[in-house]
């Protein structure tokens, strides 16, 4: 039985797939601790898992990203906004929180098994040589894509597509210093600083490379998805998607056979986080497939309420997406990394349409597969939407290439990659 401390950003969708990891490493026997915030307790304590809250500023909550200040920032600002205010600005209560329960086992007797988010702040200054109680090992697991600064790539965070030509790498390498030096620039000193401030002995890479010193990262995805790098870390192996989980307790809608009956199932939703205001997709998109002949599900997320719903259309604050994604033909959606690999995982064509978060990325990367139509907008008109839709449906390629991503995710097994990683280490 191995010891694993398991540290998570308190946002729900860095939460979600720790939480489906945790109970998999207790169903095989370890004994698991996990950090995270508050409002996440019941849910920690649900997989059987020790719950440890964050302390001070690192407990986050879903009305701390509601403030003016930060909706009124788009793309790359609203990211340099989030990543000092929010991340670094708590940096050192991650740090304090997971050294106290590390304190619980003495050095070298628990494995931390972080997330991104918290791999490039709070355990960074572990990873930096700063003092403290010493883990067995860390390993990070890629809940977001894959960040890495790369010879072959643009930065994560530009949407561009990859380039490895002569070209190219003179593009990357120039964007990549634009990245660190200028549009993260002042985020980037006051990351030094502060891991300065907490005793970090080793030189600070650029914090979108911190992940790498772990020893080892688990890619939550497949390499097309990452784009193929020739200096990929010799840390990172992508590992799939976490399969969905069967809803063995959630209802479905008393219009589920309008589902099973229709001929083509359009679902559309603006995921977990940017949800609160349903102009930006939602409801362009039922005004955009009114009048098509298909059946439309708005999967809100929310209790905010929907107005003039048009006749093809159902909405529903939640309905099990391992029941829905069979029946889709389309999923139009702002992205979000966890629900464009789920799916892709049951090998359904997308339109994608977000630039906040992570999404902007990640939509790029999904589009470069073949497998969706990247709007490259926050808010697409209801024209813009109806003939990607429109396109997706008519053009069998979209289609073919969900499938072909679905079959390499489905030759990978993530559970059994950490399972092994967490023994190789503790092993040590």
């Amino acid at each position: 039985m191995t010891k694993v401390i398991i540290p998570v950003t308190s946002i729900y969708g860095h939460v979600s797939p720790m939480l489906s990891i945790a109970k998999d490493l207790i169903h095989r026997g370890h004994e698991v601790s996990i950090i995270t915030g508050t409002i996440f307790k019941e849910a920690v304590e649900k997989t059987g898992a020790a719950f440890v809250p964050f302390l001070g500023s690192a407990d986050l909550k879903p009305e701390d990203f509601n403030d003016p200040e930060r909706l009124a920032l788009q793309g790359l600002d609203q990211a340099n906004y989030d990543t000092q205010r929010y991340f670094i600005g708590s940096m050192a209560d991650q740090y304090t929180t997971l050294q106290r329960v590390l304190a619980k086992y003495s050095d070298d007797q628990a494995v931390v098994l972080s997330e991104t988010l918290f791999a490039i702040n709070g355990l960074a200054p572990a990873l930096l040589g700063a003092t403290g109680v010493r883990a067995k090992g860390f390993i990070v697991v890629g809940v977001v894509p894959l960040m890495f600064s790369s010879i072959d790539a643009a930065p994560f965070g530009m949407g561009l597509e990859p380039d490895s030509s002569e070209e190219g790498r003179a593009r990357n390498i120039a964007h990549n210093a634009l990245m660190k030096d200028t549009i993260f620039g002042e985020t980037q000193k006051l990351y030094e600083k502060v891991l300065n401030d907490l005793g970090a002995t080793e030189e600070i890479p650029f914090f979108f490379d911190t992940p790498a010193r772990a020893d080892s990262y688990l890619q939550l995805s497949v390499e097309e998805l990452s784009y193929k790098r020739s200096d990929l870390p010799a840390s990172v192996r992508f590992i799939g998607a976490l399969p969905t989980p069967a809803s063995v307790e959630a209802q479905l809608p008393e219009w589920w056979p309008d589902v099973l009956a229709a001929n083509k199932v359009v679902v559309v939703t603006q995921g977990t986080v940017a949800n609160t205001d349903f102009s930006h997709l939602i409801e362009p998109t039922l005004e955009a497939l009114a009048d098509l002949p298909v059946l439309v599900i708005a999967a809100t997320g929310s209790k905010t309420e929907i107005k003039n719903v048009p006749a093809n259309a159902r909405v529903v604050e939640f309905v099990p997406f391992v029941d829905l994604l069979p029946h889709t033909s389309v999923l139009v959606t702002n992205g979000g990394f966890g629900g464009t690999q789920q799916a892709l995982s049951f090998g359904v064509p997308m339109v994608l349409a977000g630039e906040t978060e992570d999404k902007l990325e990640g939509n790029a990367r999904t589009a470069h597969t073949g497998a969706a139509i990247n709007l490259k907008t926050q808010k697409p008109t209801p024209a813009a939407i109806r003939e990607a839709v429109e396109n997706v449906l008519s053009d069998p390629s979209y289609l073919n290439n969900a499938q072909r991503v679905q079959a390499e995710y489905a030759a990978l097994d993530p559970y059994t990659a950490i399972a092994n990683t967490v023994a190789e280490l503790d092993a040590k």
